[in-house]
């Protein structure tokens, strides 16, 4: 009996052993006979373009080539439908940078829109992996956002998706402006780079404010929560009041949010995130105190929170006050 069971955990041992070597075998042949994934120099070139556009049966065509500098070239390509792309791919600091925008005009049918949104750009967010690279990890997350996107037609009311991608920052934002068009931009950026675009993002929002007339105050959690004593009084539940501030602080506690309050949901302002439901909730901290605040979606991680930035706040008032952080730039003291 024992040689019987010896000879067989013999032979169990060596067809196990077969099994491993033929699944090894199989790997290695379908590695090696895998194509080489093509690498794209930046800037790109117009038959590098022409040529993707040809095998995603992308059929939409280049109907101006800007030249920046030597490192950088934008191609503007309009459809039949007379929708616009645009594609913009430079170097900076031997970094590559790649950003697309859609422009949708208002003369579209709601049937057009909704195709363009539901068949079109599913085949056109294939590209940034294509041309950029860290394809199947910005494929998975385009995928993402995309399914969010149609799901009860979010487009519609604005998208903004800004998530890490390995090393690598996604930002998106689809947006429908006061004459009804439609516009959808998109940028892939190395974490090298990122903080330098957080701190140029930060100095053009404040630019944008100064022309709308909106007053951005340097401040601090002490002085914001007096700001909001002074407006703690009943309104009529159209209103709201809010403030602008830019607070030095991190951002502790860090978490998902599980419900957003009615007056978040409901206001409507350009300088907050639409989508939302994909809020944190987090405590802003500096030397004068901490408040609770909900956090815009974001790719910069924990840990990178918790470190000081000089952060966007919107105080909104509807008979509840509420905070709302746009996490920025590094803090400076210049």
């Amino acid at each position: 009996m024992g040689k019987y069971l010896s000879r067989l955990n013999k032979k169990t041992y060596w067809i196990f052993f077969a099994a491993c070597v033929f699944l090894i075998c199989i790997v290695l042949f379908i590695f090696n006979n895998q194509e080489p994934v093509k690498e794209y120099q930046f800037p790109l070139q117009t038959e590098d373009v022409e040529s993707v556009l040809t095998e995603q049966s992308i059929e939409w065509y280049i109907t101006d080539k800007g030249v920046v500098d030597e490192s950088r070239n934008i191609y503007t390509l309009k459809n039949n439908e007379n929708i616009t792309m645009g594609i913009d791919a430079w170097v900076k600091d031997n970094h590559k940078i790649f950003s697309m925008s859609w422009f949708l005009p208002s003369n579209l049918t709601n049937d057009q829109v909704n195709d363009f949104f539901s068949n079109e750009l599913s085949k056109h967010l294939e590209l940034p992996g294509i041309f950029y690279g860290n394809k199947r990890k910005l494929d998975k997350e385009l995928n993402e956002v995309l399914s969010y996107s149609l799901n009860e037609n979010n487009y519609e009311n604005g998208v903004y998706w800004d998530k890490r991608v390995g090393n690598d920052h996604l930002r998106i934002k689809i947006s429908t402006n006061n004459y009804q068009n439609h516009v959808i931009s998109l940028l892939v950026i190395p974490d090298e780079e990122y903080e330098n675009y957080l701190k140029t993002s930060d100095n053009f929002w404040k630019e944008a404010a100064s022309g709308e007339n909106l007053e951005i105050i340097e401040s601090t959690v002490a002085e914001i929560n007096e700001t909001a004593k002074e407006y703690a009084v009943p309104v009529n539940d159209m209103d709201t009041f809010s403030k602008h501030f830019v607070v030095s602080g991190r951002l502790e506690d860090i978490k998902e949010n599980k419900k957003v309050p009615e007056p978040l949901i409901n206001v409507k302002s350009n300088y907050l995130k639409p989508n939302k439901d994909k809020y944190m909730n987090a405590r802003l901290v500096d030397e004068t105190g901490s408040i609770d605040v909900f956090v815009e979606m974001t790719s910069l991680e924990n840990k990178e929170l918790n470190i000081k930035r000089s952060h966007n706040v919107v105080m909104l008032y509807n008979n509840e006050v509420i905070y709302v952080v746009r996490p920025g730039s590094l803090y400076s003291e210049e």
